[in-house]
C-alpha cells in the first residue's frame, strides 16, 4: 500500500504508468468538475467511481475487501475517511464473488493499521491489502471521494 499527497503522485509513475491517467484525471476534476458517477479513463484498464456520502463507526456486520484484477487508489476531494488495513494473509474469507465476474471478495479479522484519509490525500491498495473504507475518523461527516480501479 502507498498512503500520500495527490500532489506527489508523479513519485510512483515509474513503478506504475497507469498512475499518469489517475493524476490527469484529478486535475481535470480540479479544473472542470464533475458529476457522481462511473467514468472510463483508459478502456478497462483504469476507471473512476466519484461518489459522496456520509462516514459512519464500523459496525459488526461491516467486512474488509480486497480485489484481484484491480488496485484500488482511494482518493478524497473532500472530507475526512478513516479506512481499516490489514494484510490479505492475516483475515479470514467469508465471501468471494470472482467466480461470479466480480473482482471482489469479503473477509473478517483484524486491523492492523487506520489510515485517516483527508482532503488531497491517496491510499493505494494492491491486491494483497484487505482494507475497510467508508469509516468515521472521529464523526461522520461528509466525504466526496474518487475510488480508481487500476489493472494489475
Amino acid at each position: 500500500m502507498i498512503f500520500d499527497k495527490m500532489e506527489n503522485i508523479a513519485d510512483y509513475f515509474e513503478d506504475l504508468p497507469l498512475l499518469e491517467k489517475v493524476a490527469e484525471f484529478v486535475r481535470d476534476l480540479n479544473e472542470n468538475g464533475k458529476e457522481d458517477g462511473t467514468y472510463e479513463i483508459d478502456g478497462d484498464k483504469v476507471f473512476a467511481i466519484i461518489s459522496s456520502y456520509r462516514t459512519r463507526p464500523q459496525t459488526p456486520e461491516m467486512m474488509f475487501e480486497a480485489h484481484k484484477k484491480y488496485m484500488d487508489v482511494q482518493y478524497i476531494v473532500t472530507g475526512i475517511e478513516k479506512i481499516r488495513w490489514a494484510r490479505l494473509n492475516s483475515v479470514d474469507l467469508v465471501e468471494e464473488r470472482y467466480s461470479k465476474g466480480q473482482d471482489i471478495a469479503f473477509y473478517e479479522g483484524t486491523p492492523l493499521f487506520d489510515f485517516t484519509l483527508t482532503k488531497g490525500t491517496f491510499l493505494l491498495l494492491y491486491p494483497d491489502d484487505a482494507h475497510l473504507p467508508g469509516l468515521s475518523a472521529e464523526k461522520d461527516v461528509h466525504v466526496r471521494k474518487i475510488v480508481f480501479k487500476v489493472m494489475v
